[in-house]
């Protein structure tokens, strides 16, 4: 009786080291790509939400100005004494619009700056208020949110991130 003998097919050895070896080669390319594509789903997720928190914000400026229904007033030369509960406050206050633009930011990144700014005819620069501006009907409140999303991919040839910003204006018609 003749028992079945398992028979070696030539190249068969040569054949499961040769897809080892393409294996090793295409898993790190692919790892890479993988990476690189969340990596990119990271930076447009994290500028989209900088950006609705910059509209958030420069809305919630143009409402909360200083008039006498806001409970919580916000912006520069208010004069008036806040209700109670209302955060840290001076009668030049911004802080509650950044309060305001930092509860929108789930995705930003590290390292983020909230700057807030009232003009009536030219463009702020920075953090600083055009002279007179008050918060008052028909000016211009503008944030800008800046942060630094740090990225894996880039991080392997020692590159630490990106630097995103976004910037709202609004004009105050209440």
């Amino acid at each position: 009786m003749r028992f079945l003998s398992s028979r070696r097919v030539e190249g068969q050895g040569r054949d499961k080291g040769q897809g080892l070896v393409e294996f090793a080669i295409v898993l790190p390319v692919f790892l890479v790509l993988v990476f690189a594509a969340l990596d990119v789903g990271r930076v447009i997720w994290a500028q989209d939400d900088l950006a609705h928190a910059a509209r958030e914000a420069a809305r919630y400026a143009s409402v909360h100005g200083g008039s006498k229904v806001t409970s919580c007033p916000t912006g520069p030369n208010l004069g008036s004494t806040p209700g109670t509960g209302c955060p840290t406050w001076t009668p030049d206050s911004k802080e509650p619009t950044r309060i305001q633009a930092r509860a929108f930011m789930a995705g930003a990144g590290s390292g983020t700056t909230v700057t807030v700014c009232y003009y009536t005819t030219t463009a702020c620069t920075g953090n600083s208020d055009e002279a007179g501006a008050t918060n008052g009907r028909g000016e211009f409140v503008t944030v800008r949110i800046t942060s630094h999303v740090s990225l894996v991919t880039t991080s392997i040839v020692g590159h630490t991130g990106y630097d995103i910003t976004a910037t709202s204006t609004v004009l105050i018609n209440n």
